[in-house]
């Protein structure tokens, strides 16, 4: 996944509570915000796929493709290369995330926390971000971590919201959060919050491999 740093952070954490792990939630929640031409493409450098250009690309995206869907939905969501169509977007979107792909769950999570084209409806979004979690979508683990520190759709929990971090960071992403956020209950004297942490997180994998990553997806819109 191509990713660029963007200055508006998603989530305001903490109020001035824990600046460092603030700062660093932030430029990395930030990461898969939709901004200019260096935005994240849902196809990675290594997806191999069967079009070479937008008229194959729709034509797979018509025969439900979900990749394609994800890609396409991805594209008109930003208008790349393509005259931007949100609502169609989130459509191919929604399609391809009932469909198994991780990546669009995880997008649709950023819609919703975002406010795009839609409501913003911040436990929606956490819904799409567990559903990328379970799809693999390691951003997904930090930005269900994230929104629990900071309470962003649901209440305020730090062994939960650390166990997530603590997820996403064997994943690759957010390690300098993790250690942030151990260190502010640390200063909380909470360390029986820690040991929860570390003892929730693999029921959480257990959790996310019982089920297929469709069911984790909220209810369907309702159709327009």
């Amino acid at each position: 996944m191509k990713i660029r740093r963007y200055p508006a952070p998603l989530f305001s954490l903490f109020s001035g509570l824990i600046l460092v792990a603030l700062l660093e939630l932030s430029a990395f929640a930030a990461q898969s915000r939709k901004a200019g031409d260096d935005a994240p493409v849902l196809m990675s450098k290594g997806d191999r796929v069967p079009w070479s250009n937008l008229k194959e690309l729709e034509s797979y995206a018509a025969k439900g493709d979900i990749k394609a869907c994800a890609q396409l939905g991805e594209q008109l969501l930003r208008g790349e290369g393509i005259k931007q169509d949100v609502p169609r977007a989130l459509d191919l979107l929604e399609k391809a995330a009932r469909g198994g792909e991780g990546s669009a769950a995880f997008r649709l999570g950023m819609v919703f926390d975002d406010g795009i084209g839609v409501a913003q409806d911040r436990g929606r979004a956490l819904n799409y971000f567990r559903a990328g979690a379970a799809g693999g979508v390691a951003e997904a683990f930090f930005n269900v971590g994230a929104a629990y520190i900071g309470a962003h759709g649901v209440k305020r929990d730090y062994a939960e919201g650390l166990a997530w971090l603590m997820l996403a960071a064997r994943r690759g992403a957010g390690v300098e959060t993790e250690h942030a956020v151990r260190e502010r209950i640390q200063k909380m004297r909470r360390p029986e919050w820690i040991t929860a942490a570390e003892k929730r997180a693999p029921l959480i994998e257990a959790e996310l491999k019982a089920k297929k990553m469709m069911e984790f997806l909220p209810p369907p819109r309702p159709l327009r």
